[in-house]
């Protein structure tokens, strides 16, 4: 961001901010102008709300579920007293972090992951254990075989959570398998034999698939006691991400301690946001925003593969990146070798030439292998099509340079 703001000509591929003209604030006015023009409805948005949020917003999230999973209406009532809103998803993940975790425990994540959420396992001094993935996500055989590891060193107590990014993850596009997501159920309460290991489901990506075609069922859908997978969504990508609104479905054991934290933190999410967000569920405003969505963001996507194939089609297969089928994200892999990070040639060839990605080796934990530094993280949930054409262009002249410095 820093370097975004020093040169304006910058292309970043970096920041996985949604499109500025995407944001809904027409719909937006509307609904809120109805809200607080209503004179019960209006004081109610702008006074305390409780802390698991506004019951109105709670009943339409598990409609949206429902819609999602295929069921019928009503179905996933009985989970009312579990649904908890939060300040966007990233507040859950804490919350769950500070809930479970103690100085040295284990959390399992993918390899590579959402390199945030690894800040917050360091921020509690938690262990972070990469397990492999491959084009359908966690490598469910990898897994067994991680905590087999950590079963024969004694340490199997201390695995507290399995993270998985199941839709069109952060950082590589890449979504869990649909044939893997009850297998990472069953695995996870298979090895729960000293205490509890859950699963936390970060479904953030979760509605924008530019395929035809309902999405696959959830990993939470197949935790039929409702006791193993923790589900955390936002409406930050498939909305407002200034609205700072998300929200989690909790195992029952979990629902005392997280609100007893929220409410330490912030006493309950904004009560005006949730309540907007309430009738813009209500009243089929969302799933027009969505749709907008999938149309404007397969598009971006399309563009940046394409120029992807075209500007390193003279590489000779040195270089590959994933084709995702959602999301904002693209994963770019450089040959063994090549330092894509920050202390590598091609970062500062490319801030040279005007282009930023994230570096990929932030995505990796440091177990059980030091994090690789070929690869990188390309967004192109912000630039127009014409920057997303110019940044790849300028990725590809600057990653030639520096794998053949003499041309």
């Amino acid at each position: 961001m820093q370097a975004a703001l020093a040169n304006p000509a910058l292309i970043s591929l970096a920041a996985g901010f949604v499109d500025q003209e995407s944001l809904p604030a027409a719909a937006t006015a509307r609904v809120m102008t109805e809200v607080l023009n209503d004179p019960v409805e209006g004081r109610r948005a702008l006074q305390y709300g409780t802390t698991a949020g506004d019951t109105e917003l709670r009943s339409q999230i598990l409609r949206l579920l429902e819609r999602g999973e295929g069921v019928s209406e009503g179905a996933y009532e009985a989970y009312l007293p579990q649904v908890v809103v939060t300040q966007g998803s990233q507040q859950l993940l804490y919350l769950v972090a500070e809930a479970l975790l103690d100085p040295g425990d284990i959390v399992l994540v993918e390899s590579p992951t959402y390199f945030v959420f690894l800040g917050v396992l360091e921020t509690h001094g938690a262990r972070a254990i990469g397990v492999p993935i491959d084009d359908g996500g966690m490598k469910l055989d990898a897994l067994e075989a991680t905590l087999e590891e950590i079963s024969a060193r004694g340490e199997l107590g201390r695995v507290k959570l399995i993270y998985s990014i199941t839709e069109h993850s952060n950082p590589t596009g890449l979504s869990l398998a649909p044939d893997r997501r009850k297998g990472l159920v069953e695995i996870a309460q298979r090895w729960s034999k000293e205490r509890p290991i859950y699963v936390l489901e970060d479904a953030a990506y979760r509605g924008l698939s530019y395929t035809d075609g309902p999405e696959p069922r959830s990993a939470w859908s197949y935790d039929e006691t409702g006791d193993t997978v923790i589900l955390a969504r936002t409406f930050s990508k498939t909305y407002s991400p200034g609205m700072k609104t998300g929200f989690g479905v909790l195992p029952k054991s979990l629902v005392k301690p997280i609100l007893g934290l929220k409410g330490n933190h912030d006493f309950g999410s904004s009560n005006l946001h949730q309540m907007v967000l309430a009738r813009v569920l209500r009243e089929g405003v969302y799933i027009e925003q969505v749709e907008l969505l999938k149309s404007l963001y397969k598009a971006k996507r399309d563009t940046m593969l394409e120029a992807l194939d075209q500007h390193f089609a003279g590489f000779d297969g040195q270089v590959k990146w994933t084709r995702p089928a959602g999301g904002l994200f693209v994963w770019f892999s450089a040959p063994e070798g090549v330092d894509l990070g920050p202390l590598g040639s091609v970062w500062p060839n490319c801030q040279s030439k005007g282009v930023i990605y994230v570096p990929g080796q932030y995505a990796f934990a440091h177990e059980p292998t030091p994090p690789e530094t070929n690869h990188a993280r390309l967004c192109f949930g912000v630039p127009d099509e014409a920057d997303l054409k110019e940044g790849i262009a300028r990725l590809a002249a600057a990653l030639a340079e520096c794998l053949d410095p003499v041309a």
